[in-house]
């Protein structure tokens, strides 16, 4: 169980204090179990860094060699972490795809996965037990994957935010969000530009009574500055600035959670 932090009555559900410093370890740790029971030798992902850091991880514990596709533009510090075969693609998603329909590679790509929602889904299983008061989740989201296995477990009540760049708002349109898309963009990761899971993300955000929270780069850097003491990633300052966009709307409430997803590389 990962610690939900305090800091002046905001709570931050530490993800980043997962074994290999991110949320994909929840995720990961489930698909390895799946890959194993249907007798797999063999996996492949893309990534943009910390799934594949994560599933080099699982993989090596059980002996599963992994092919990983990365981006050209993948953050060096994370590219170093995955040590394992690499093969760089500006197509990384389709050709991973491909390559586990031609070598019987179990694909862990998390948005087509159903097993993957079940590693999230423990995120808001704790949340519920160490603050059962809850009142509202910022996620920050790109396939969405995340998000919907949290929100599986949290009641209607609870409002799920879901904290995306203005680099990359997917879901702006879906909810008639005015939004100018930026040309620059300040995270490592949350750049998929298909979403498999979208209608169940519009579905889930509906259920839940909330909209997609779109975040300036500006915003990314103000945020980033007030939680310099967190050794977290600007996937995290992405939420925190969600955060201070709607920390004024009552329906946030008192007890706010903030998903730190990953940790700062």
């Amino acid at each position: 169980m990962t610690p939900l932090q305090n800091i002046n009555s905001v709570y931050f559900k530490r993800e980043d204090l997962n074994p290999t410093g991110s949320a994909k370890d929840r995720a990961l740790q489930v698909q390895l179990k799946k890959l194993l029971r249907l007798g797999y030798k063999n996996a492949v992902i893309s990534s943009t860094g910390n799934a594949a850091i994560s599933a080099v991880h699982f993989c090596h514990q059980e002996g599963i060699d992994l092919t990983v596709f990365v981006s050209p533009k993948i953050n060096p510090q994370k590219l170093k972490l995955i040590n394992t075969s690499v093969i760089h693609s500006s197509k990384a998603i389709s050709d991973a795809i491909k390559f586990s329909q031609e070598h019987n590679a179990y694909l862990l790509r998390q948005s087509t996965d159903p097993a993957a929602l079940l590693g999230y889904q423990e995120i808001g299983t704790e949340i519920l037990k160490q603050l059962p008061p809850v009142t509202s989740v910022f996620v920050p989201t790109g396939s969405g994957t995340t998000l919907l296995g949290i929100a599986q477990t949290l009641p209607k009540n609870v409002k799920i935010f879901a904290a995306q760049s203005a680099y990359n708002p997917t879901l702006a349109s879906a909810f008639n969000l005015d939004c100018q898309p930026e040309k620059t963009n300040l995270t490592d990761a949350l750049t998929v530009k298909y979403l498999p899971l979208k209608q169940k993300l519009i579905k889930t955000l509906q259920q839940h009574s909330s909209s997609p929270i779109i975040v300036s780069n500006q915003e990314i850097i103000t945020a980033q500055k007030i939680i310099d003491s967190l050794p977290v990633s600007t996937e995290s300052a992405l939420a925190v600035a969600a955060y201070l966009q709607a920390k004024h709307d009552p329906s946030v409430g008192q007890y706010p959670v903030i998903i730190c997803t990953g940790t700062k590389r």
